[in-house]
């Protein structure tokens, strides 16, 4: 089985950033799906790397996996690995990892190792929108719990990501835990993403304050 064609394909999924996913095709009929991770006006970056390592991957067997990893990691990046190359580099790799449980016939799991657990928690993320206020935080946290998840996944401070941000901000992210916390109650976890916005000892005060 050889790798005759891959392709990228952009998505937008109606608000934030455009999702990126790659197909690779072979000579068998066989087809793998995977999805490279992109941020807000770097897609083109990550699909142009895709293209570049397109000529690594056709004529080739997609079973060899690893092969492809350390080819593309020494030849293709010079033993330099930057965001965009492994944002494409994950996407690849994961097709190529579709078309060997299709080729074998079994769920990729089981061909790297087996599986360790019949279940796992997952938490709830992505669902808290862009630059919301306490009130809309806690309407949508508690449609979160009602679908059933347990634990919950959110930036609470509101407006873009920047280096520093002002005590006034902090504060509002304190209220917008709190908000979250009234709403779904004491059972349910909360995580909080900060993005790098605090420094150590910012980080260290505003934790306190959300943990009162």
């Amino acid at each position: 089985m050889k790798i005759t064609d891959i392709t990228t394909h952009l998505i937008h999924p109606g608000r934030a950033k455009n999702l990126c996913f790659v197909k690779i095709k072979t000579d068998e009929g066989i087809h793998g799906w995977g999805e490279c991770y992109t941020q807000s006006d770097r897609d083109v970056q990550i699909t142009a790397h895709v293209d570049q390592l397109k000529r690594y991957l056709i004529g080739r067997d997609p079973t060899n996996i690893k092969h492809f990893m350390q080819m593309a990691f020494d030849d293709f990046a010079g033993r330099r690995g930057a965001m965009d190359y492994y944002c494409a580099i994950s996407g690849l790799e994961h097709a190529m990892w579709d078309i060997a449980g299709k080729a074998y016939g079994a769920p990729v799991h089981k061909l790297i190792g087996g599986a360790c657990r019949d279940k796992i928690r997952v938490y709830a993320n992505g669902w808290s929108g862009g630059n919301p206020t306490p009130e809309s935080l806690a309407e949508r946290a508690s449609e979160v719990i009602e679908a059933g998840f347990t634990a919950l996944k959110f930036d609470p401070i509101p407006g873009r990501w920047r280096t520093y941000v002002g005590k006034e901000v902090e504060d509002a992210a304190v209220e917008n835990v709190r908000a979250v916390r009234e709403a779904v109650g004491p059972d349910v976890d909360i995580l909080g993403a900060m993005h790098r916005r605090l420094a150590p000892m910012h980080g260290v005060r505003n934790a306190g304050a959300v943990a009162q």
